[in-house]
């Protein structure tokens, strides 16, 4: 999957996605306070929502129980508008970070298009929204689509009409749409058979309040991470108890970078590093007794012990039957030199 110049998928490093959503509680200073402290998390992109509340909710819409606010007040607040959006965009790019949003109508889409979004997310709940699906779509924009209320045939059916309308690059997304979400109902496997099945790169929207996670996502093949990102779990807001801090999104990323330096490759080969551990560790073949030159060895005459410097112990069998070529005493590491 290419965004721009960024390479997302199997064989490069997991994207990690700072989800800063609302937490800027509608204030364009504390996002941007917030993209510059996912930078120095290490973060690769930040996300945000782009609401436009008439377009995308009627009034009766009701509201979530995590929320401390009426629904449509709160999405009223959250609001940006496209050169808020702009700005957004410009200061996380200064900084080498990634950009982009999930809209939430097609009024929202037109806006991004305007400030050259790179790519979508679609959240959880637009899956089953085909006309949003179809204005992204025709973006031709690379997609990352969230299923924490899906099925699989909600999936199925929602990247039918996003490669059918014009998207060529697809990320699907595991997630669990519960805040917090219990580690019991985040079904890892569902990623990776989703991945599979749709043959795309997978990833993880992780909802849970830590990083383990995300770190398992990773070492299971997720190409890409998305954590709720907040300045303070005490701030106001719906979302903040159950997003990391500054601190924890620099934990994920330094354990992501260990995960992914450990797993490696597919090849097992002896590391020629750990010789001197070899020498210590492994065994050679020894003199189990004392042994006259020309003598022919056998089996009882042998065994094996530290170190393994001398004649490797997996060889033991193949000394049996040639004669020594020297006198070998009790108890001595066996060299080449010795036998003939």
């Amino acid at each position: 999957m290419q965004i721009g110049t960024l390479k997302v998928g199997p064989g490069e490093p997991a994207l990690v996605i700072a989800e800063i959503g609302n937490n800027h509680d509608g204030s364009v200073h504390q996002a941007i306070r917030m993209i510059e402290a996912a930078a120095d998390a290490g973060a690769g992109a930040v996300k945000f929502q782009t609401h436009i509340t008439e377009a995308e909710m009627h009034p009766s819409t009701p509201t979530p129980p995590h929320f401390s606010e009426p629904r449509w007040e709160f999405s009223k607040r959250m609001e940006l508008d496209g050169d808020e959006h702009a700005l957004l965009k410009e200061r996380a790019e200064s900084l080498g970070l990634l950009f982009f949003s999930s809209p939430f109508s097609i009024e929202a889409v037109d806006m991004l298009e305007q400030i050259g979004s790179p790519c979508y997310k679609i959240a959880s709940g637009e899956v089953t929204n085909p006309p949003l699906l179809e204005a992204v779509a025709a973006t031709g924009k690379p997609v990352l689509l969230s299923t924490g209320m899906s099925g699989i045939e909600d999936i199925e059916r929602a990247l039918g009409v996003l490669e059918q309308g014009g998207t060529k690059e697809m990320l699907v997304l595991q997630c669990t749409s519960s805040y917090p979400a219990p580690p019991e109902k985040i079904n890892l496997r569902a990623m990776v058979a989703m991945g599979e099945r749709f043959g795309l790169p997978y990833g993880l929207s992780d909802h849970t309040p830590d990083i383990h996670t995300s770190i398992a996502a990773v070492a299971l093949g997720a190409s890409a991470i998305e954590k709720h990102f907040t300045l303070s779990k005490r701030l106001y807001g719906p979302d903040h108890h159950a997003s990391l801090t500054p601190e924890e999104l620099t934990r994920l990323v330094d354990g992501i970078g260990q995960v992914e330096a450990a797993l490696g490759s597919t090849t097992k080969e002896r590391d020629p590093d750990l010789d001197p551990a070899r020498a210590t560790f492994e065994k050679s073949v020894v003199s189990r007794s004392a042994i006259d030159v020309g003598a022919e060895i056998h089996r009882e005459m042998l065994t094996t012990k530290r170190p393994g410097n001398g004649i490797p112990a997996v060889r033991l069998e193949e000394l049996v039957g040639k004669r020594a070529a020297r006198p070998i005493p009790a108890n001595h590491v066996l060299e080449t030199s010795d036998v003939a």
